[in-house]
């Protein structure tokens, strides 16, 4: 408790001295918002003035932060004159003015074509640093890597990537920048096994790498059906990915495949049965192969508990003990989260242990074998209702300052590919815990087909069934099914339950599937 209170604290006074900041430089701001449009403007008068007027930016600080105003606001005219006052003025620059002059060209260099002096520049200012230095900063590497791929110089890019991999994982930005870099090179393999890494560091691709991706395949191909393979190729990865991607790359995408003469329309997808309302095909449910779910079995375990903190909240005798009971009693048709569906009461103790009964008849009545996972403080509720929950279930209660999520994660994997369980957790912090990108999307897509969720609601109870398909974009019968997020997508009366948007989907399919 002292300690996150005292994060706070930091994150508090951190925040108000950077309020502090722009404050006190105000008068330095508007100043140079006031002469950055002028036709002809004398830099060293306007330096002069700007460290005159009462305000936090010094000598050391004020090229950088004057630099960082004009690209921010996009006055490229007046901070590529103030960028050629500054290297003309100063033998020896220092790291900030190096940053700032990086960000300068990569974000001119996006819109516009650099001038060879310019991209000389880049490239001296690449070897000036690595003489000097053994290794770069996290944010000196990330501003140096943009810079290089703006004139396309990947491969030095990738050397600075690497050395940002020893103070943190590349940012979004960063990895995706480099791949659009290498596809525009027409380094299709390499950008592939940068892809690959990007997406295991939970960096799925922005839109700039889908688009240069995309040219890539128009510019390198031209007979239209190596084109559909290839891009074909980009929607498989989507659909690996198990994640939808932007409107942005969604419209790349319909526009590229229109122009191969498909029909390719926006639809929804009934969520009850997976039904696209364009072309009224049903989404596939994909089920995981007997390797895929061993996989997974072995991972839960190793990861999930053994490999996780989970000791910090339990014990180790508690985890055998647990174990033991879960090869004994298994295997199970469901696992139910007990102190999860407990809760969706928010009264008296008596109305949670009755969703709890209700959860455990539903299943009972099928003649399904149950397990009931809860905590040992849940006995206290009610003991008659406990000994009729006893009768119809097995029961295993974990210490009440246990962490439980894993608990009956595993009781449900371990059981067997068949076993189904009861929780609204979305379950997205154990998903993380996987490290590779291939287990998280089998995770997922054993989660939508396994997942059962008790609600609350005006008419009474509901116990809503696992996804009858798989949200993820898929390929059948030549047709695909893309979800994407909308741009202006709003999250307003809508309940988060781990499942893409189905309102938002891409169909495509080529015009000798269109009915007449």
């Amino acid at each position: 408790m002292l300690l996150k209170q005292y994060v706070k604290f930091i994150c508090l006074r951190q925040s108000r001295w950077i309020t502090c900041l722009k404050n006190n430089s105000i008068g330095q701001l508007d100043y140079l918002k006031s002469i950055v449009d002028s036709d002809k403007i004398d830099w060293s008068q306007v330096k002069s003035h700007i460290l005159k007027i009462r305000g936090n930016y010094n000598e050391k600080s004020v090229d950088a932060f004057m630099l960082k105003f004009m690209v921010n606001h996009q006055k490229f005219d007046a901070a590529i004159t103030f960028a050629e006052y500054i290297k003309a003025e100063n033998k020896v620059l220092s790291i900030g003015a190096i940053n700032a002059l990086l960000h300068l060209y990569s974000a001119y260099g996006a819109k516009f074509p650099l001038p060879d002096n310019d991209k000389k520049f880049i490239l001296d200012i690449y070897n000036h640093l690595y003489d000097k230095y053994e290794a770069l900063d996290y944010t000196t590497s990330e501003n140096l890597l943009h810079a290089l791929c703006v004139i396309d110089e990947w491969k030095k890019a990738t050397k600075v990537i690497e050395d940002i991999k020893l103070s943190g994982t590349p940012s979004h930005s960063a990895y995706s920048t480099l791949i659009s870099t290498i596809f525009r090179c027409n380094k299709k393999v390499d950008a592939l096994k940068l892809i690959d890494e990007s997406v295991n560091n939970k960096r799925p691709l922005l839109d700039k790498a889908y688009d240069e991706w995309i040219k890539y395949v128009f510019r390198k191909y031209k007979d239209k059906k190596t084109i559909i393979k290839y891009l074909d190729e980009i929607c498989t990865h989507i659909a690996d990915s198990c994640s939808p991607v932007t409107e942005v790359t969604i419209n790349k995408i319909k526009e590229s495949y229109t122009l191969l003469e498909w029909n390719a329309k926006y639809t929804e997808i009934l969520r009850k049965n997976g039904e696209c309302m364009n072309c009224h095909q049903l989404l596939s449910r994909l089920k995981l192969s007997n390797e895929e779910f061993e996989s997974l079995q072995h991972n839960v375990k190793e990861k999930l508990i053994v490999g996780s903190d989970l000791f910090l909240k339990s014990t180790p005798d508690e985890l055998e003990t647990f174990l033991k009971f879960v090869e004994k009693t298994a295997p199970y048709d469901v696992v139910l989260d007990a102190l999860n569906i407990a809760y969706v009461a928010k009264t008296t103790f008596k109305d949670k242990l009755y969703l709890l009964s209700y959860a455990v008849d539903y299943f009972a009545e099928r003649e399904l074998k149950i397990l009931v996972l809860g905590r040992k403080h849940m006995l206290k509720w009610g003991q008659q209702s406990w000994r009729s929950i006893s009768k119809k279930s097995f029961t295993f209660f974990t210490d009440n300052l246990t962490q439980d999520d894993p608990y009956f994660i595993t009781a449900a994997i371990l059981s067997g590919s068949h076993t189904d369980f009861v929780s609204r957790d979305l379950l997205r912090g154990h998903r993380f815990v996987l490290k590779q990108d291939k287990l998280r999307n089998i995770f997922q897509r054993w989660q939508w087909q396994h997942q059962w969720k008790l609600f609350s609601t005006r008419r009474g109870l509901k116990i809503q069934s696992p996804l009858k398909f798989t949200p993820c974009a898929q390929k059948n019968n030549g047709v695909w099914h893309i979800p994407y997020e909308a741009a202006n997508a709003s999250a307003e009366g809508k309940v988060n339950d781990g499942v893409p948007d189905c309102a938002t989907w891409l169909c495509m399919q080529p015009n000798s599937k269109l009915k007449s």
